[in-house]
């Protein structure tokens, strides 16, 4: 993992957020979090959250009570998302997609906008 977090530290996740998420995927994360909305989860786990762009959308279009646990392999990524977002329903959390650290049935729902691409 720390490896993988040098790739990805430094101002790469500034300029992920700043070029990479208006270009691609900010309009996905917009009608994906609508979509969940739709739902009105109480407890959601967001995987591969990179830079918090869905985790943002969702947090403003979630039920006010719903909480988001935004989960992402690379800290670096999740250090620039938490200093993005300061809203207290929001809980960031480093961990492997392919080994969460949490119980079955925890949360009601799972969003990964684009990350799953990237699973082994």
């Amino acid at each position: 993992m720390a490896a993988t977090d040098k790739l990805f530290a430094g101002s790469i996740p500034e300029t992920y957020d700043r070029f990479l998420v208006p270009l691609i995927f900010e309009s996905y994360a917009r009608d994906l979090a609508e979509r969940l909305a739709r739902v009105e989860p109480r407890e959601v786990l967001e995987t591969a959250a990179g830079t918090g762009v869905l985790t943002r959308a969702m947090a403003s279009r979630l039920p006010a009570q719903a909480r988001i646990v935004a989960t992402d392999l690379n800290q670096p990524m999740l250090d620039h998302a938490q200093r993005r977002s300061h809203d207290g329903r929001i809980t960031w959390r480093q961990a492997d997609a392919l080994a969460l650290p949490f119980e079955d049935q925890s949360f009601d729902i799972v969003a990964c906008q684009f990350g799953a691409m990237f699973f082994p």
